[in-house]
């Protein structure tokens, strides 16, 4: 008997093909357990640049708790055109400074692999190419390089993650991608670890602050502008004027004080068109699709056939005026300030 369904199931996962897409990805640690100290922040930061390196992802921005990350990262369509030397350079990224180590002898075989030319270079060029611009595989690979360095250095041993990541599909221009950057950058806020985003330093908008180029490149392309600096001082206005309430069920600690946002404001000026955001976004986190109404649409059509009799995809979100913006989920609960 044929017990094959001709219904096709259900991404499980919102992604995007054939186009430059930005995705919200968190991971928790298993049973939720505070294992990330400063060291372990310091390795996760390291090995991340390293992968998206190697992946060619740009990560825009990102916060690391005790335990759990946020990252905010823009996935290329697809790999550019790569020379030889080109890739091994990204390889490099990834498995240098690796003496004594497999990672060594990984990029010894890389190495080999190339030169050898023929099939065996083709085969070793598709397969480093069909890890790059992927956004399962980014995560994959940051997870199990981190894991294994976690649990060497620990002397520990079993899964150090809950399950697969989550990841919410967000529209790459405008106040889609601006509110879930801010939502990422006052994490530490929000947990009450410190009052003042700048000041904690496992989070992109701190590394901007410092002159960090990746950081501030990664916050000018959520804010625009027409510098880096000019992007990190637009986005300093949203970060600071979201940050300027708690998140629901938080105490009032878990704001930037009063004073933080009005130095601010008189620093880089007014947000009148955020005037309207609230204080907690859920749909930053289960959404599984951010953006405007077209975003989503065209989104949905392109897999409608999973979706039945569904008749749209975007979704107004309840609790606020919220203009434009909208959700591919309809989340009962309303956000509250």
């Amino acid at each position: 008997m044929n017990t094959t369904s001709s219904t096709p199931r259900r991404p499980r996962r919102v992604v995007v093909s054939g186009r430059d897409a930005v995705y919200h990805v968190i991971s928790r640690t298993a049973g939720q357990a505070f294992l990330f100290g400063p060291r372990e922040k310091d390795m996760f930061r390291a090995q991340m640049l390293a992968v998206a390196r190697f992946s060619g992802v740009e990560v825009l921005t990102f916060c690391l708790l005790d335990n759990h990350v946020h990252l905010l990262v823009r996935v290329p369509a697809e790999a550019p055109e790569l020379t030889d030397a080109q890739l091994l350079e990204r390889c490099e990224a990834l498995y240098g400074g690796h003496e004594h180590s497999r990672h060594a002898l990984t990029l010894e075989k890389i190495r080999d692999a190339l030169s050898f030319g023929g099939t065996v270079r083709e085969r070793m060029r598709s397969m480093l190419i069909g890890r790059m611009c992927n956004l399962p595989m980014f995560v994959k690979l940051l997870k199990q390089r981190y894991s294994i360095w976690y649990n060497r250095t620990h002397d520990r041993h079993g899964t150090l993650w809950s399950g697969r990541f989550k990841s919410v599909l967000v529209e790459g221009e405008g106040l889609p991608v601006g509110l879930v950057a801010a939502y990422i950058d006052l994490n530490a806020v929000r947990a009450g670890i410190v009052s003042d985003p700048a000041k904690y330093r496992w989070c992109g908008y701190a590394e901007a602050l410092a002159g960090v180029a990746s950081a501030c490149a990664g916050l000018h392309a959520v804010a625009g502008g027409d510098t880096p600096q000019d992007g990190v001082a637009r986005y300093s206005v949203l970060l600071y004027y979201k940050g300027r309430a708690p998140g629901r069920g938080k105490p009032q600690d878990a704001r930037i004080p009063p004073e933080l946002v009005e130095a601010v404001r008189e620093r880089f000026g007014s947000l009148a068109p955020f005037g309207q955001l609230r204080a907690r976004f859920r749909h930053a986190t289960y959404g599984a699709i951010l953006g405007t109404a077209a975003f989503i649409e065209s989104w949905f059509q392109e897999h409608r056939s999973f979706f039945g009799k569904r008749r749209s995809g975007p979704r107004r979100i309840r609790g606020g005026a919220w203009g434009s913006l909208r959700s591919f989920r309809d989340l009962q609960a309303p956000d509250g300030p």
